[in-house]
């Protein structure tokens, strides 16, 4: 295989992942608009190909390990690990130093839902005055209740129930209705059970 064709497939692949659109991916790759459609669908029949498409999409997929740590981080979220605090106010820290010294992103700007910032600019009405600029910035972060929620929901804490209060006597024929009842109210529950 050219190496030309190589590289129109690699395209190809990491096009159609963005979108899942056979035809757009091969436009994109390079291929004719023409017979985008066609080629599309035989590049996709293609094992290599359709194997390279779902490692990839493995790859980037999360996993339900990092679905649950993701939530976990949320739910521990403190505002306190964006912000350097200091007796003359707060600023945010959303860069950080790694071990070689190096500027990264703080790995808590993942907790940030959303930065708003507002300026205003006071313009002075004297010749000698200075103009003035304020600047307001909002910090949201995801909702910390919301995983816990999701969290508790994920390990069964929280279930729904209940109460049945019944006076009288209802007749139960089902031979599975009755055995569930009793599990659950115990020996009360009295029937005849007959499917």
């Amino acid at each position: 295989m050219s190496e030309r064709r190589a590289d129109k497939r690699k395209a190809f692949i990491n096009e159609f992942i963005k979108d899942h659109n056979g035809t757009q991916a091969a436009i994109r790759a390079g291929y004719g608009k023409a017979g985008a459609r066609v080629t599309a669908s035989r590049l996709l029949a293609n094992t290599n190909i359709s194997n390279a498409v779902k490692a990839l999409v493995d790859e980037r997929s999360m996993k339900a390990e990092e679905v649950l740590t993701r939530l976990a981080d949320m739910a521990r979220g403190d505002i306190a690990d964006l912000l350097d605090i200091s007796t003359a106010g707060y600023s945010f820290k959303l860069l950080t130093r790694d071990e070689k010294g190096d500027l990264v992103t703080n790995p808590n700007t993942k907790l940030i839902k959303k930065i708003k910032q507002k300026v205003t600019t006071t313009l002075s009405k004297a010749e000698d005055g200075e103009d003035k600029e304020f600047i307001e910035t909002e910090l949201e972060l995801y909702s910390a209740q919301e995983a816990l929620a999701l969290l508790g929901k994920h390990h069964k804490l929280f279930t729904d129930k209940t109460d049945i209060n019944v006076t009288g006597s209802i007749d139960i024929t089902s031979e599975k209705a009755l055995e569930f009842l009793k599990r659950v109210y115990g020996d009360n529950v009295t029937g005849s059970g007959t499917d």
